[in-house]
């Protein structure tokens, strides 16, 4: 019998053991897109004394990107890191142990180290503690009082900009070599030993399929689908019934930061059964052409 593993970005099942990647992620269109949004992102933030993303357009794509995860456990437990880093940085705080930042999981080093690569702290090793670097995009951050997980935009947006890059970072290091724990957007996983002592490495699916879709569509020149496309997308990859409705309403409910990511713009029927369509809002899909007028997306 062939080995299977699951791609290592979207988590569609591979017969094919040796590969870390499905055909849809490995689509180089999607790491052109991808590119092209996390540079206009990077270029913003170096312009930006304060990040806002309540009034800035972009950031609050991105945020409206993190929030896709923020239902999900683990990356709930992420998020209020990323909110205590916001508010005390802003309070003048800079040191951190790692001890006090866990909220219930056991090893945060890997998220930690994702935080660390992309300049959002410095970690040290011998102290295992962290600093946010004057620079980090964290101190400009506007913090809201709103600190509940699974609700917080600005921990969003710095969720939603560390996943986008890393799974740049991972399309990239995937040229050269293969991708190993701990290292691009596997950052965001947990690893667990089965009753074998086999590692078993848990990726948040439901967030990074959701990602997967609407940046296969984006780099598809789609920006409206229907409920059936992202159903067999996600039916796919393991997303049934209560997680599958959770990833429909987080895309277009008041999770959203200003606005949702998506609008039902329109329902159709199959007899008795009614189907929604989903279109990506009009100030994003503004962005969106921008970002696609200037390559050959």
């Amino acid at each position: 019998m062939r080995e299977r593993s699951r791609c290592i970005i979207c988590g569609e099942l591979i017969r094919n053991g040796v590969k870390q990647f499905c055909d849809w992620c490995q689509d180089p269109k999607i790491e052109e897109i991808l590119k092209k949004l996390v540079d206009d992102v990077d270029s913003l933030l170096q312009q930006a004394n304060r990040i806002d993303v309540q009034t800035n357009p972009m950031f609050s794509l991105i945020a409206d990107l993190g929030i896709l995860g923020l239902r999900h456990p683990l990356l709930a437990s992420f998020s209020k890191v990323i909110a205590i880093l916001i508010n005390e940085g802003g309070k003048g705080v800079r040191r951190f142990k790692i001890s006090t930042l866990r909220h219930g999981q056991k090893d945060i080093k890997t998220f930690i180290m994702m935080l660390h690569d992309f300049g959002l702290v410095i970690y040290d090793d011998m102290k295992d503690e962290i600093t946010v670097p004057d620079q980090s995009l964290l101190l400009k951050i506007k913090h809201e009082l709103e600190v509940e997980p699974r609700r917080n935009p600005v921990a969003a947006f710095a969720l939603g900009y560390v996943t986008l890059k890393s799974i740049l970072k991972t399309l990239e290091l995937a040229k050269q070599r293969r991708v190993e724990y701990g290292e691009g957007v596997t950052g965001l996983y947990s690893v667990t030993k089965d009753m074998t002592g086999k590692l078993k490495f848990i990726m948040p699916k439901s967030y990074m399929t959701t990602l997967a879709f609407v940046l296969g569509y984006w780099a598809k020149g789609v920006i409206e689908f229907s409920e059936l496309d992202i159903h067999r997308f996600m039916v796919d990859r393991g997303i049934t019934g209560k997680e599958f409705s959770e990833v429909l309403a987080t895309l277009s409910c008041a999770f959203a930061t200003t606005h949702a990511l998506y609008e039902r713009v329109s329902v159709e029927h199959i007899g008795r059964y009614p189907i929604h369509r989903f279109k990506l809002n009009e100030e994003y899909a503004k962005l969106y052409e921008r970002i696609r007028m200037r390559g050959r997306i």
